[in-house]
C-alpha cells in the first residue's frame, strides 16, 4: 500500500497536470470506470492494463484478445505496454 504524505500527494496531482491534458485525464478516468464496471476490475487500472495482465496469465477471452489487436493499431503491443496503469 502506497503511503504519501500530503505534499506527496499535491506533487503528484501537479506533475500529472503537467504530463497530461485535462481532456486526457478525462478520458483516463472514464476507462478506469470502464473497467469497474464492465470487468469488474480495480478502479485504479485500464481496461487495456487490465486485459494485458489477463493476456500475459493466459486467461484472456476472445473478445478481449480483439480488443487489443484493434488497440494495436493505434500503439504497437498497447495492451503489454499499458500493465501497471
Amino acid at each position: 500500500m502506497n503511503c504519501y504524505s500530503q505534499e506527496q500527494l499535491v506533487q503528484k496531482f501537479l506533475d500529472d497536470k503537467k504530463k497530461r491534458s485535462w481532456i486526457m485525464r478525462m478520458l483516463l478516468v472514464l476507462d478506469q470506470l470502464g473497467n469497474v464496471l464492465f470487468w469488474n476490475g480495480s478502479q485504479d487500472e485500464t481496461i487495456s492494463s487490465h486485459i494485458g495482465r489477463r493476456i500475459k496469465g493466459g486467461r484472456a477471452y476472445f473478445p478481449e484478445k480483439i480488443l487489443c489487436n484493434i488497440l494495436k493499431r493505434f500503439e504497437s503491443n498497447h495492451c503489454h505496454k499499458s500493465l501497471g496503469e
